[in-house]
Formats: C-alpha cells, structure tokens, sequence
C-alpha cells in the first residue's frame, strides 16, 4: 500500500471532511476533503474500510510489532503523540443502507470488535471520520497492499474474534452500536408506521426513537450519524405503505415463508415449547380417532399438520 494507492482504493464521492473536528465536518469534493486533515474513510452506503482509534502513544508498536494478534494493517496514521488511526482495506465492501442484510454487517461489526481488541482500540471511536493518512499533518506507516475479504480478517483474529455481539443495547460499541440501532429502529417501525399519516410527523417520531435508542449506549454515536439511520429507515418503511392492510399482508407472507424456512407447514411457530404441545394434541387427536374409518396417520404426520 502507498499514498496513490490507497487514494485509488478510497471510494467516497462526495465524503464529510475536516480540518478541525470541533468545528464540525461537512460534505466536499473528493479534491478538497484529500487535503484535509480527517475525512470519511467509506462511502455512505457502503464500508469499504475498518479503522481503529488507538488512544495509546505506539500506535505503530502496536499495530506492526510481531507477534501480532491481527492481520497485517494496510496503513496507521500517527500523529506527534504517537496516538493514531490504524486501517484495513475491505476487497468487497458490506452493504450499510435501509435495503442491506443485516447479518454481513453483523459480521463486519464483530470483525471490528476484534480488530479494536487486539489493538486495545477506542471503543467510543465513532467509525465515521478517519485520520487522513496522505495529508502531511499525520505520520503514516504504509501496510500491505492486500485487501482483505472479512473472513480473511476474522480468521487471523484467531480467538480474538467475537463470536456473538452484546445483546444489550448500552454494551454496545464501535460498529456494533450501528448495527445495534439500525435493528432497533427497524423493528419498531415496522409496527408503529400504520399509527401514522403525515409523512414529516412519521419522520420526526423516528428521529427522536433514534435518539432515545442513542442514549441507552455507554457512548453515544454523533448526532449526525443518527439522524442520518432515522431518516434512512423512515423513508424506505414509508415507501413501503406500511398501512394496516399491507401490515396484515406482509405479516402473511412471514408466516408463509417462515414455514417453508422452519419446516412447519402453514408457518407455524418451532420452537420447542409449541413442538411439545403439538404433539400432545396429536395424541389426544389420534385416541379420540379410536377405530375410526378415516384413514390412519402416524403421530409425527399429524404434528407435522398434514391432516
């Protein structure tokens, strides 16, 4: 990796960038926001790269000295204090709008937690702006010229890699809280979009659940970046016509698919409790039958629902 080819690699249009961070970012040509000192490392939609924050004066030590306990970086990013950003180049970049699957960035946000752990990162870094490493304020060390697919990344994680991500929203952290919020958000509009008519009001009370899910992390993500999810998901639940009728409809098909995916016909719930109870209605439906002319089924036939 080097300055060109990591300029080569960085795919935002039209990126948040910034010379002082509490002056506030905003959006810029990629011309301009290349000569500023921080700048947005991925695109909108789409995480092209993972950086970790490491609030510690050897950033290089850490991200270089061997044995590592993590892949090779594709750059770090020192400044004079010798604290730093350090970066992973993605190959295919993970899909982070209103329409992406949420399992891949499920997966980025764990690959993330264990880069930060390796590095013993900065779990309030918010992810969004990085430092710039081809501006000349930042000492920067360049890496491999590899980019990385996230299996390659979790498996040179090794144990490091998390297998699951907190499941309380305030435990969350780093990517994680992206994912966090995004699912929260998603979840109670689903339901709570056929209370609503006047699309700007539908918009105002996602905004401020956003906000309130914000709140409940240890450190809360920018305002910005909150704004930016709630206005994401209101608009594509909103274009989807989540009136009473269409919820019924939606919730119809769920239970359709979700019977195909269970192996319960008719979309009926498997879990192990409601399992059970089929089959002791089964049993009372098959002794009641006695010597009945119908046609004899097997117990597992009827809690299957075939008849």
């Amino acid at each position: 990796m080097d300055a060109r080819r990591w300029t080569d690699t960085w795919s935002p249009r039209r990126p948040l960038a910034t010379d002082d961070l509490t002056r506030g970012c905003w959006r810029q040509s990629r011309d301009d926001a290349l000569a500023r000192r921080y700048l947005e490392h991925s695109p909108k939609a789409l995480l092209s790269m993972l950086v970790i924050d490491v609030d510690h004066d050897d950033t290089v030590l850490r991200a270089l000295t061997k044995p590592m306990s993590h892949p090779m970086p594709s750059w770090i990013a020192e400044s004079p204090t010798g604290r730093g950003h350090v970066g992973w180049v993605l190959n295919t970049p993970v899909c982070r709008t209103d329409s992406a699957r949420l399992e891949p960035m499920r997966f980025a946000a764990k690959v993330e937690e264990g880069l930060r752990r390796s590095l013993d990162g900065d779990v309030g870094y918010a992810g969004l702006l990085t430092k710039n490493p081809v501006h000349e304020h930042w000492s920067t060390t360049w890496g491999t010229g590899h980019l990385y697919e996230l299996g390659e990344l979790a498996k040179g994680l090794g144990e490091l890699m998390p297998r699951t991500l907190p499941r309380k929203t305030a435990e969350s952290s780093g990517l994680g809280r992206n994912v966090a919020l995004f699912n929260r958000l998603r979840l109670w509009a689903y339901r709570a979009r056929r209370r609503y008519s006047d699309r700007l009001e539908w918009e105002e009370v996602v905004d401020a659940f956003a906000l309130n899910v914000n709140h409940e992390f240890a450190i809360p993500l920018p305002a910005a970046e909150v704004a930016q999810t709630a206005q994401s998901v209101a608009r594509w639940v909103w274009r989807r016509s989540f009136d009473e009728a269409g919820f019924r409809a939606v919730q119809a098909q769920r239970g359709s698919s979700g019977g195909k995916k269970g192996g319960a016909k008719g979309g009926r719930a498997n879990t192990p409790a409601q399992q059970e109870q089929r089959r002791r209605n089964a049993r009372k439906a098959s002794q009641s039958e006695g010597s009945a002319s119908r046609p004899k089924v097997t117990i597992a036939q009827l809690a299957e629902g075939v008849l």
